[in-house]
């Protein structure tokens, strides 16, 4: 229970040369002096153990994992991760074939290892043994066994260790479930393929094993976790060949290992400055597995090729980094009531030995404060008992008075900075897990949105499919109408031939009066069956009247629709359209009417028509004058270029002359040294008269010269000042030109969008003048119909009003069977005009109907639509503030930072107590309880162990369970 440093192990794996680098040539540039010890070039490099290339997967699970199998069961956490360039083996080391025993990697092999090593424990043990398996995808956590649970977010429990929130955890019982589960998320994982590997891994997957086992008599519990991590490999575009999504995935992917390698380098050098955990959600997830609480394999997977011997020697550097890495690992026990007590027992006791140890050391401290001599035998030692755990460096005694104050002083404001900043810190980190928590909100409510969206545009696709149906419906009933009325001409000849018919048989009828006159007395016999005929001609004569009535509906309709029309229209023919729907016969001025009715149509499309002209004409004469305006734009566009780049010479040239009169003034200065000096000689030779008089005259020469330099300088100077002040005016001016053209440009572009407008109006006129297009088919074909059924109603009136009179006039007639088959002909006609009116009225009411329904449900994706464009925008807008919001807190952090170093800094120029940080880890986790029944239950019963599992799913990681046990602490940083 103790804590203990323990290095990183990293062992090297080299894999054979693949078929592509031994068909290109490539040379085997790496050499094993020893099992230990690898070669590339002239570098050598040192590992805890180093796998040759024709090394057994065996052979490396003995190496790297066999070791922590027992360290998990005993109540540590552990974690083996493979780290290497694209195509190096890392993904085969750590998974290979599953069905395979001699190629399956280190998962299913410490998988089974686990289980055998669990069957062969005390049976009054009690495990609960649940996995999970997640992705980091484009820096985005990824459920593998849940593809619904996209963007996960990353928190922080109580200990401040790391965990996925709403992850999937499922319990397991034995290791074929392990197996499939880890069969499952690989179905799911992101795979690509590129130049360097066939089955490239876009994203760091981690298969995390957590087992709890309690104790059943004592109810001691142990919790070890294992992650099994498969990093995706570093790449190099030039060599992948990526591009769209696989180089975004690449870009990515380098991101999130260049933060892993800043992370292990911050931990190499042993410093205690702020390490970047969460540069990226990589190192945030195995933050407890670098520097923390956890035994840590590290596997390197290298290329032997030539043609990587650059990234192989990066793969190998970073391993001896990491090799220089101590995590602080402890058992994660949760303590019972008795050991709590014990513990708490032997802590009183040491503190009442140290509040005695305070008490002697105090004693001797008032006595040299009061200024007396402590000999030396009655002096404590410095140095503590042996049986007590104090610290020597916290027992050193002081003789001034002053200084101890001071020092006391210095330690209470460095224990307050340094709460004040922990408090901060733990502050912005959990306004970091919020924001990340909204924006994982958002993207949830965006993709609903889209699916949303999908949904309604399948929606439309099955109404325009089942409108097109209808079309074709449609369609059938018109030939089904067309072929009707051809029938009824037939009909129609028929009934002439009959007419003309009868005519040749009145004739006879005269011929047969006298026969007539005499077959009175039958005639009066036949009476009472010619009344019946009447009485079968009146009911006909009411069918014919509610065919009438049909008509006078189907007219009616019609001039609703056309009423309609004319609103849509904006013509005023309502009450004509009303009056000839209330008139029961339709007369002449009625249809002049109509005619009068559908000409002012016309005449209102084709003034649309004519509008529509104009608008065009405007639309594009103003495209010409926005075309003209955007070149005079780019042409002073083009100029105020040329006159900033003139001006930026003239600068150059400002500067030279500057420079040139720097040059000229140092050279005057040094030809006054070498004046000076030459005066100084010349002092010695000549006498002072002459020596006065040559210093004049040389004086008088220089200032002259000096005068016409100056002069000259301030002359170009002035000139260039002018030159400038011209050239920076006649840039304002261009620039107040580019805004005018500007604000001509965006006065162009709103006439443009709004003659847009006013075609988009076009159009729908255009469409609605179709649609009264094909009202005014309808109307024309529904007219004819109806001339042709008034002509077929005059004519069956006649031969009714012929038979009538025929029957009245001569009684009995010879042609009683001829007058039957009009009849039955009559009736068979009747019957098959209701059934076409009938019909046609229902297909309309069907094609109104739908076109009601299609009309409501394009609306409804258009409002849709907008919903998902406004939605989108308050995301993105939202995402960005978000952003800002999480940067601004980093720049506040790092500040904090800074300033927190600048205090130390400071305090560390004098004497400093250290006090060390506790780290209590663990906490309570779930317990869930259920039964294994059939064989698996008796083959555990077997074993003599008791493995409880359910299939759960559970909304949290690690939201209990820490990296250790309740009563555990850890140094600090």
């Amino acid at each position: 229970m103790a804590d203990s440093s323990y290095c990183i192990k990293v062992v090297c794996r080299v894999r054979p040369l693949n078929g592509k680098e031994k068909a290109a040539g490539n040379s085997f540039v790496v050499g094993f002096p020893t099992t230990n010890v690898v070669t590339v070039g002239n570098k050598t490099f040192q590992y805890d153990s180093v796998l040759r290339h024709d090394s057994t997967q065996e052979q490396v699970y003995t190496a790297t994992a066999q070791p922590l199998v027992k360290d998990v069961l005993s109540g540590y956490n552990a974690t083996i991760f493979a780290y290497g360039q694209t195509s190096s083996g890392k993904t085969h080391t750590m998974e290979g074939d599953l069905d395979d025993v001699n190629t399956r990697g280190i998962i299913p092999r410490i998988i089974y290892d686990l289980f055998d090593q669990i069957y062969e424990m005390d049976s009054n043990l009690e495990f609960h043994i649940k996995v999970s398996y997640f992705e980091l995808y484009m820096e985005k956590v990824r459920d593998l066994l849940d593809i619904t649970k996209v963007n996960l977010p990353i928190h922080e429990n109580k200990q401040k260790v790391p965990y996925v929130k709403g992850v999937t955890e499922r319990f397991v019982t034995i290791p074929e479930e392990v197996l499939a589960t880890i069969e499952e998320g690989k179905s799911n994982r992101h795979v690509s393929v590129t130049n360097m590997n066939a089955h490239s891994s876009r994203s760091h997957a981690i298969f995390l094993i957590s087992i709890k086992q309690v104790h059943k008599e004592t109810q001691k519990t142990l919790t070890g976790k294992l992650f099994l991590v498969d990093l995706a490999g570093s790449e190099k575009v030039e060599k992948t060949n990526a591009q769209g999504l696989t180089l975004d995935e690449a870009k990515t992917i380098n991101k999130s290992l260049l933060a892993l390698s800043n992370v292990i380098s911050k931990l190499s050098e042993g410093s205690k400055s702020h390490i970047p955990y969460r540069d990226s959600k990589l190192t945030r997830v195995l933050q407890e597995s670098l520097g923390g609480n956890a035994r840590t394999t590290l596997i390197i997977c290298c290329s032997p090729s030539g043609s990587n011997e650059s990234e192989t020697k990066g793969t190998l550097l970073f391993g001896e980094r990491a090799k220089m890495i101590k995590n602080k690992v402890e058992v994660n026990i949760e303590l019972t009531a008795e050991e709590w007590r014990k513990r708490y027992e032997r802590q009183k006791e040491e503190c009442d030995k140290l509040k005695a140890l305070i008490q002697v050391y105090t004693k001797e401290l008032t006595r040299w404060r009061a200024g007396d001599a402590v000999p030396i035998d009655e002096q404590f030692p410095i140095k503590a008992p042996s049986s007590l755990p104090v610290d020597s460096a916290s027992l050193t005694t002081a003789t001034p008075t002053q200084p101890l104050e001071q020092g006391g002083g210095a330690s209470s404001i460095s224990a307050l900075s340094a709460k004040e900043f922990e408090a901060e810190r733990s502050k912005l980190y959990q306004q970091l897990d919020d924001k990340d928590e909204e924006i994982h909100q958002q993207t949830q409510k965006v993709e609903a949105l889209s699916l949303s969206l999908k949904e309604m545009n399948l929606l439309l696709e099955t109404s325009q499919e089942e409108t097109m149906k209808l079309q074709e419906q449609m369609s059938s009933v018109e030939r089904e109408l067309v072929h009707s009325q051809e029938e009824v001409q037939e009909v129609m000849q028929a009934l002439e031939e009959l007419a003309t018919s009868y005519d040749s048989k009145d004739t006879q009828i005269k011929e047969l009066t006298n026969e007539n006159e005499a077959m009175i007395t039958e005639n009066n016999v036949l009476k009472a069956s010619i009344d019946a005929k009447d009485r079968e001609i009146n009911e006909l004569m009411e069918g014919l009247k509610s065919d009438d009535k049909r008509r006078r509906l189907l007219l009616g309709n019609l001039c609703r629709d056309m009423g309609e029309m004319g609103d849509i229209l904006g013509t005023k023919q309502e009450e004509k359209l009303i009056s000839l729907n209330n008139s029961d016969d339709l007369s002449e001025g009625d249809y002049s009417n109509l005619r009068s009715y559908f000409s002012n149509i016309r005449i209102e499309a084709r003034s649309l028509v004519e509008q529509r002209n104009i608008l065009e004409e405007s639309e594009r004469e103003a495209r010409q004058h926005a075309d003209t305006s955007l070149k005079e734009l780019n042409s002073c566009r083009l100029k105020y270029s040329d006159l900033k780049t003139q001006s930026d010479l003239l600068k150059v040239s400002v500067e030279e002359v500057r420079e040139e009169k720097e040059e000229l003034e140092k050279a005057l200065i040094e030809l006054n040294e070498q004046l000076l000096g030459l005066r100084g000689k010349e002092r010695e030779s000549l006498t002072a008269a002459q020596h006065d008089r040559k210093t004049e005259l040389e004086q008088e020469i220089l200032k002259e010269e000096l005068q016409k330099k100056q002069l000259m300088y301030q002359e170009e100077v002035l000139a260039l000042r002018d030159e400038i002040k011209n050239k920076e005016l006649l840039i304002i001016q261009l620039q107040e030109q580019q805004v005018h053209q500007e604000l001509a440009q965006q006065s162009l572009q709103d006439e443009l969008i709004q003659l847009q407008l006013q075609r988009e109006e076009y159009a729908s006129l255009s469409n609605r003048y179709a649609l009264k297009q094909k009202v005014d088919q309808d109307y024309s074909g529904l007219m004819d119909t109806k001339s042709e059924m008034s002509k077929l109603d005059s004519l069956k009136r006649s031969l009714y009003e012929k038979l009538k009179t025929r029957l009245k006039n001569k009684g009995i007639s010879p042609e009683r069977q001829e007058t039957k088959f009009l009849e039955e002909n009559l009736e068979e006609l009747s019957r098959v005009h209701k059934k076409t009116l009938s019909s046609f009225s229902e297909v309309q009411r069907d094609l109104l109907k739908h076109q009601s329904l299609l009309e409501v449900k394009s609306n409804r994706v258009k409002e849709l639509e907008t919903l998902l464009k406004e939605t989108r925008l308050a995301a993105d807008k939202e995402y960005r503030k978000l952003i800002e919001e999480k940067d601004q807190m980093k720049i506040n952090f790092l500040s904090k930072l800074k300033e927190r170093d600048r205090i130390g800094f400071t305090r560390r120029q004098g004497p400093t107590i250290v006090r060390p940080v506790s780290r209590p880890q663990g906490g309570a986790e779930s317990r869930s309880v259920a039964s294994v029944g059939g064989s698996r239950e008796a083959l555990l019963a077997v074993a003599g162990v008791n493995i409880v599992g359910t299939s759960k799913r559970s909304p949290l990681l690690d939201s209990g369970s820490g990296a250790g046990g309740n009563g555990n602490e850890t140094g600090g940083e």
